[in-house]
């Protein structure tokens, strides 16, 4: 992963990644049948752990709350911490992942299964949240939760541009569609 991430894909040979681990190069092909199914394996655990970081956090949070507001605040909180320069690598990463998926149904399938797995813990907190009247109930939970990982993902496409794009208005705009989808 951290190979990948350094020099990127084309960058990886396998003897290197064993010399870094201290195996041999054969022990590698043990656990991966070829390179190309080494750097799908990356790409899948860097995407995985991409989301895992954000949504861990959101779902221990709201657990804590006892009220409207203290929802509300917690969603404001996790939207101005996924927002921030210092995630910008994370983004980028997803992207990347995605990008890789196009031409591989391998990673294809896995990101299919994070996607879902991530969504279904989101939307988990939404349905609780909703239950106690705490959201909109005109919602869909799932269908949101895929649309707000949309809206992270999607800041990507602005920071590549960060020149003619305010990142912070952008980040405002988000949030409020967010807030809005969520609250009314």
């Amino acid at each position: 992963m951290s190979a990948i991430s350094e020099n990127g894909e084309g960058a990886i040979r396998v003897q290197k990644i064993a010399e870094s681990v201290g195996v041999r190069e054969p022990s590698v092909y043990h656990f991966f049948r070829n390179r190309e199914a080494l750097v799908e394996a990356a790409h899948i655990e860097r995407y995985r752990r991409s989301h895992i970081e954000m949504v861990q956090p959101f779902q221990a949070g709201a657990a804590l709350a006892d009220n409207a507001e203290d929802f509300r605040r917690i969603v404001r909180k996790i939207l101005s911490l996924v927002y921030v320069a210092e995630r910008e690598t994370l983004r980028s990463t997803r992207m990347s992942v995605l990008g890789a998926a196009q031409t591989s149904p391998a990673i294809a399938d896995a990101i299919r299964e994070i996607n879902f797995e991530i969504c279904s813990g989101i939307a988990t907190v939404f349905t609780t949240a909703q239950e106690k009247n705490w959201m909109r109930k005109d919602i869909d939970p799932i269908t949101s939760a895929y649309w707000i990982i949309g809206q992270i993902v999607g800041r990507a496409i602005a920071e590549m541009d960060k020149g003619r794009v305010d990142l912070t208005q952008w980040n405002s705009a988000s949030e409020g569609a967010i807030l809005h989808h969520l609250f009314g």
